[in-house]
């Protein structure tokens, strides 16, 4: 059994709100880049904003839990401590999945307005429709993973699905989702006209991403060590610690893509998704409209702005 000093709540609620503070300022300082070199905000924009407020709602639940005994022995605390306990963490969780399957809809937006390639816009379907059905799976078996009325109360095994089994799950797919975009990334900067050095720096900024694969493969695996424990209050602390991190690095790299340094890379009037002419990966204007989006002119430091005209008849020509 981990021993822990007696003030592991305080530790703990420290690391939850600084976390949540660097979230704040990754999200403040892209969509505010991005607004300074646009004027305009857009719904992947209005979707990160939603998973910072359902991480603040997150880490509300935490810090209650926090305070009622994480880190400390549950022997050391009263009944009420331990219930109260597991009333937090119980509604924590689907804030939690909530805030995921919200970046990864908001990074799917994003992409979205990358590239016109009708390939890449099913892939990004698909992966949003599979952040739907993981989202809506993940909660309702949050919310009722042990037996009415007391569903949050997880101490009696009997009457509970099994926790090990179907957080398994739910980290699998978002590590499988964050896969997925990874790879969605890469075969449209694949596509793109661009200076090798310019592609280096695009794609050390997308695959970031891995780092969320990282640090939720790392909170699986101390999980997996933890909960077996009785002791749930004092052996779930590192683990814990570990979910807030997760959703920090997946707040903080999807907001990376905004920061100017990156945006201002990718100009120089020329970058574009290469179109196989006479293919079904041609842009075409019937298809998409004025409100389609792509990385084809960012003389104005502005990325995934609307195409002008001149630049939709240069895709056109070439």
């Amino acid at each position: 059994m981990v021993q822990r000093t007696a003030d592991a709540s305080q530790t703990a609620q420290i690391i939850i709100w600084f976390l949540f503070v660097v979230g704040v300022f990754s999200v403040g300082a892209g969509l505010g880049t991005k607004y300074a070199l646009t004027r305009k905000l857009a719904w992947d924009d209005g979707l990160m904003l939603l998973a910072l407020a359902f991480s603040l709602g997150q880490c509300i639940s935490i810090s209650l839990a926090a305070s009622q005994g994480l880190g400390k022995p549950m022997d050391s605390l009263s009944s009420d401590a331990i219930s109260s306990f597991l009333k937090a963490e119980y509604a924590s969780v689907p804030l939690q999945i909530l805030t995921f399957a919200l970046v990864k809809w908001s990074i799917a937006i994003f992409i979205e307005h990358l590239s016109p390639n009708q390939i890449h816009q099913r892939i990004d379907l698909g992966l949003r429709v599979v952040v739907g059905l993981w989202l809506v799976s993940g909660v309702l078996t949050s919310l009722f993973q042990c037996a009415v009325p007391t569903t949050w109360d997880y101490l009696d095994g009997a009457r509970c699905i099994d926790r090990r089994a179907w957080w398994t799950y739910i980290v699998v797919l978002n590590i499988i989702t964050e896969v997925g975009i990874i790879v969605l990334y890469l075969l449209i900067m694949w596509k793109l006209q661009i200076s090798r050095s310019k592609k280096a720096i695009v794609l050390s900024i997308f695959l970031t991403r891995i780092f969320v694969i990282g640090t939720a493969a790392a909170q699986l695996a101390v999980f997996y060590n933890a909960y077996p424990d009785s002791d749930v209050t004092q052996e779930m602390w590192l683990s814990v610690i570990l979910n807030q991190v997760v959703i920090c690095v997946s707040i903080v790299t999807a907001c990376l893509p905004y920061l100017k340094p990156f945006m201002e890379s990718l100009q120089s009037g020329i970058v574009r998704v290469e179109n196989i002419p006479g293919s079904e990966e041609e842009l075409s204007r019937d298809r998409t409209g004025a409100s389609a989006y792509y990385m084809s002119d960012f003389s104005n430091s502005a990325a995934c702005s609307r195409p002008s005209n001149r630049s939709i008849n240069t895709s056109s020509n070439a």
